[in-house]
C-alpha cells in the first residue's frame, strides 16, 4: 500500500523511493494501513474552521477548496480583477497578467467517519508584474485520517516576480503531500516562505529551475513540531543559466517525539557561470526523543561560482536562558521567547506587515513545549 501511494505521487522508481523517502518510510507505512475512500468535496465547514481563514486582509481575494474541490459558497473572490481563473474537476489554473495581485488559497481538510483522501492540481502562471499568493492548509480535529495531495506547477515569466507564503496547520490525524515545480525565466524572481505546523505526516517536494539568465530564488522556512508530528521537506534548486541566484534559510524546532527532515540540494549546471548559491539551516531539539535530520548538498559543475552551505542541530543556549531568568523572566516564558525569536527570523523578509503579524501569531500559538522531558 505504501508503494502504491508513492506511485500515485509520481515516485514509481524503487531506487528513487528508497532514497527520497529514507527518513519517512515508517510514517508512510503507518499511513498506508488505511483503506482510504474519496473525501467529500461538498462537506460542510465548521464555524471554527471557517474562522481560521477569514482574514480581513484577504477579503475579496480568497479561493477556498474543501477536500480538494473549489467551493463557490466558501470562496470570496469579488476583488480578483485581472486574474484569469480556470477550473475543471480538481485542477485549477491561475494566470496573472498585470502588477500587484494578491490571492489567498485555502485548502480545508474535513474528516469523515472513514479514512479519506483528496487530490488537487494547481497551475500558476505569472506573466508580468509582482504577485503574492498565500496558500493555507488547515483541518478540523477529530474524525478519521485525511490524506491530501496537491501538485503545483509554477511559471514565472521574464522580469516578473512571485512571492508565495505557505502556511500548514493540520491536526494530528491529517497528512499532506505537496509537490511543487517552479520554473523562472530571464530576470524572473521567485520567493517563498514556509511555516509548517502539525500533521501526522507532511511531505513537501520543492523543485526550482532557474532557467533564465539573472533569475533568482529566495526561500525562508520553518517547521515547529511536537508530539509525534512528522515533516519531511525536500528542496531541489537547479541553476541552469548564467548569473542566477539562490538564497535558502530554514529553521526547525522539534519537541517530544516529533521528527523533522530538511534535504536541501543546490545544483549548478555547467552553463551556469556566475551563479551565487547559499543554503543555511539551523535547528533546535527540545527533547531527547525528538529528531531532526539536516542534509545540505551542493553540486557545482561551473566556474566563477559563489556557493556556501551550513547546517546545525543543537539545543537552547543555556547562557542566554540564564540571562533571561536573571532578569526575572520565568523559565518557561524565557524558553518560549528564545524559541519564538529563533523561528521568527524567517518572517523578517515579508514586507506585508499584516501578513507577517498573522504568521507570527500562528507561530506563537503552536510553539512546541519548551520544557525538556526526561528520557
Amino acid at each position: 500500500m505504501a508503494v502504491a501511494l508513492l506511485e500515485e505521487f509520481g515516485i514509481g522508481d524503487a531506487r528513487e523511493r528508497d532514497e527520497a523517502w529514507r527518513y519517512s518510510k515508517m510514517a508512510l507505512r503507518a499511513l498506508a494501513q488505511n483503506d482510504f475512500v474519496v473525501a467529500d468535496g461538498r462537506a460542510a465547514l465548521s464555524a471554527n474552521l471557517a474562522a481560521r481563514f477569514d482574514w480581513p486582509q484577504t477579503a475579496g481575494r480568497r479561493l477556498v477548496f474543501v477536500n480538494g474541490v473549489l467551493s463557490a459558497s466558501q470562496s470570496d473572490a469579488g476583488a480578483l480583477d485581472g486574474v484569469a481563473i480556470e477550473h475543471y474537476g480538481n485542477a485549477t489554473t491561475l494566470t496573472f497578467s498585470r502588477d500587484e495581485q494578491d490571492v489567498h488559497l485555502v485548502y480545508a481538510s474535513v474528516p469523515d467517519a472513514k479514512a479519506s483522501r483528496w487530490s488537487g492540481d494547481l497551475k500558476v502562471v505569472v506573466r508580468a508584474g509582482g504577485v503574492r499568493i498565500v496558500e493555507q492548509h488547515i483541518g478540523d480535529a477529530g474524525g478519521a485520517d485525511v490524506l491530501g495531495s496537491l501538485c503545483a506547477q509554477v511559471s514565472v515569466g521574464e522580469h516578473a516576480a512571485l512571492h508565495t507564503t505557505l502556511l500548514t496547520d493540520l491536526s494530528d490525524a491529517q497528512s499532506l503531500y505537496r509537490r511543487e515545480v517552479i520554473t523562472s525565466a530571464r530576470g524572473g524572481t521567485y520567493a517563498s516562505t514556509h511555516a509548517l505546523f502539525g500533521g501526522r505526516l507532511q511531505r513537501h517536494d520543492i523543485n526550482v529551475q532557474l532557467a533564465g539568465t539573472q533569475s533568482s530564488y529566495r526561500a525562508r522556512g520553518v517547521f515547529a513540531l511536537r508530539g509525534r508530528q512528522h515533516v519531511d521537506v525536500h528542496l531541489d534548486v537547479r541553476h541552469a543559466a548564467r548569473d542566477t541566484t539562490s538564497d535558502v534559510l530554514w529553521r526547525g524546532v522539534a519537541d517530544q517525539r516529533a521528527r523533522g527532515i530538511l534535504h536541501g540540494a543546490i545544483t549548478v549546471n555547467p552553463a551556469a557561470d556566475g551563479a551565487d548559491a547559499r543554503l543555511q539551516t539551523k535547528n533546535l531539539l527540545l527533547s531527547p526523543h525528538a529528531e531532526i535530520d539536516a542534509q545540505p548538498v551542493l553540486e557545482i559543475y561551473a566556474d566563477e561560482v559563489k556557493a556556501s552551505h551550513g547546517a546545525t542541530v543543537g539545543q537552547l543556549d543555556e547562557t542566554a536562558l540564564f540571562y533571561l531568568r536573571s532578569r526575572g523572566i520565568p523559565a518557561a516564558q524565557a524558553r518560549n521567547l528564545m524559541i519564538a525569536g529563533f523561528c521568527r527570523e524567517v518572517f523578517a523578509a515579508i514586507d506585508d506587515a499584516a501578513l507577517r503579524a498573522q504568521l507570527e501569531a500562528e507561530l506563537d500559538q503552536r510553539l512546541p513545549n519548551a520544557e525538556v522531558t526526561p528520557p
